[in-house]
């Protein structure tokens, strides 16, 4: 569902907006399945959990909150999230600096990137990002 709707990053209204986007059409890739937990740090409405959840190279969804069996967590401040989801601030780079600390299972990181490095994640986001300010 699109909206004209402005949000703000990781407001209630984005994460709201995060809930509903569907996974659209996106090339399946076997063995590559990633349950992943955010925690923003420093956002206007203090700490935010969120979760972003890859099946078969798929983004099946996305939403608020906390998973109880996440595969990795990745702690990181506000600014450095808006950056990596606007692109300004490549996935390599926020994990090899310790701006996105990882924890959880590494091996599941490798699988994570190939879709960060893809673009699929960006894709699955793009329209909800042109309407998002931070």
């Amino acid at each position: 569902m699109t909206t004209d709707t402005e949000v703000r990053f990781l407001s209630k209204a984005y994460l709201d907006e995060l809930e509903k986007l569907t996974p659209g059409d996106q090339q399946a890739l076997p063995h590559v399945n990633v349950r992943l937990q955010f925690h923003a740090t420093g956002t206007p409405q203090g700490a935010v959990d969120y979760y972003v959840l890859i099946d078969k190279g798929v983004v099946t969804g996305a939403g608020r909150g906390r998973l109880a069996d996440s595969d990795l967590a990745i702690t990181a401040a506000y600014r450095d999230l808006a950056d990596f989801q606007s692109g300004d601030l490549h996935a390599a780079t926020a994990f090899v600096t310790g701006q996105f600390a990882v924890t959880g299972d590494k091996a599941k990181l490798l699988e994570l990137m190939v879709v960060l490095q893809s673009g699929r994640y960006h894709a699955f986001t793009a329209d909800l990002w042109s309407r998002t300010t931070r």
